[in-house]
């Protein structure tokens, strides 16, 4: 159904006002409240219209309508189509460069101020490390069968993996080892590595190339952290429903899910999903905002906000592009994009 200017109108007004206030108003009020020069019985009508259509409903604790997901999709759809986020100086305090923080600790700072300026769900998956063009890498033995691997990025981003093996390699050995990857992979992913690894010929080269498909398989785990669930406790839809609200928490750790979710928005530069589109049956009641930042042109992580339904969009993407912007920055700083 194509809605019509006055369709538009209302439907614009009834859902800001459910953004702005958090609860539905009458035709009455609203049409005083965005000062409308149509009557509250026209609006009535308008309203019915909306309903049958499918972009409102009403609630049974008031007489006002509020807007379905289809119906606050179809605003967002309008106001952001020319959407030129504000950033926020807030993350423009995060140092690139800081020989004290690692990666992980940068991350965090930046999934702490996403949740702190929203008051929502933050939530963060890290790069996977096997598509970063690695500078420097050494393997170090930590215990029997143990080795630390300490990987260096072009964009002098620091990364340690633990590495199990079922045969020995002896201290000398990883130290030749790390600087024969060093000097001639310089430059080059873990992943081209492996597969060029062929040309290594040593009495431990099956040891070693074993060691480095395993680092690589580190490398590949998915990393995802989430920040805000006491917000939760905010949203009006779980407040009186203890057994909504424990489903939703053991559903936002369950970290298996949430890399679904993630997998379904990656290649997205920007998407927003309402209710049912999120592809996670326990998340219906709830909107997530994301964007996929980028290293090397390539999309490699996700930074989004999950909220009620009726968060305000057009802020949260003030927050997701601004820190989205930091962890580029971050993770490209130095790089030659090509």
């Amino acid at each position: 159904m194509k809605l019509d200017e006055r369709k538009t109108l209302v439907l614009s007004v009834i859902v800001d006002n459910y953004i702005k206030n958090k609860q539905p108003a009458g035709s009455r009020i609203l049409t005083k409240r965005y000062n409308l020069n149509f009557s509250p019985a026209t609006m009535r009508n308008v309203m019915l219209d909306l309903e049958e259509a499918g972009y409102l409903t009403h609630t049974h604790a008031s007489g006002g309508k509020i807007p379905t997901p289809k119906g606050i999709k179809f605003y967002l759809d309008m106001i952001l189509e020319n959407f030129s986020p504000k950033l926020r100086r807030e993350f423009e305090n995060i140092p690139l460069i800081d020989a004290l923080t690692t990666f992980d600790e940068k991350m965090n700072v930046i999934l702490d101020t996403i949740s702190n300026l929203s008051e929502q769900i933050s939530v963060l998956s890290l790069p996977d490390f096997s598509k970063t063009k690695i500078k420097n890498i050494q393997f170090v033995k930590i215990g029997e069968g143990k080795i630390l691997s300490i990987l260096l990025s072009d964009s002098n981003i620091m990364e340690t993996k633990i590495v199990s093996l079922d045969k020995e390699l002896k201290e000398n050995e990883l130290k030749e080892f790390s600087e024969y990857i060093t000097e001639k992979y310089s430059g080059y992913t873990l992943e081209e590595i492996k597969s060029d690894l062929e040309s290594y010929i040593l009495d431990k080269k099956e040891t070693c190339e074993n060691l480095i498909n395993r680092l690589l398989d580190e490398a590949k785990k998915p990393k995802i952290m989430v920040e805000g669930l006491e917000n939760i406790f905010k949203y009006p839809q779980f407040k009186d429903d203890l057994e909504k609200l424990k489903k939703l928490v053991k559903t936002l750790e369950d970290r298996k899910k949430l890399l679904e979710l993630i997998r379904n928005v990656i290649n997205s530069e920007r998407i927003i999903l309402i209710g049912d589109e999120l592809p996670i049956e326990d998340l219906n009641e709830l909107g997530f905002i994301s964007s996929s930042y980028q290293y090397h042109n390539v999309n490699v992580g996700v930074v989004g906000i999950m909220g009620p339904i009726n968060m305000n969009y057009p802020e949260m993407l003030n927050i997701i592009e601004s820190a989205k912007k930091k962890i580029n920055d971050i993770i490209n700083q130095g790089v030659e994009n090509g």
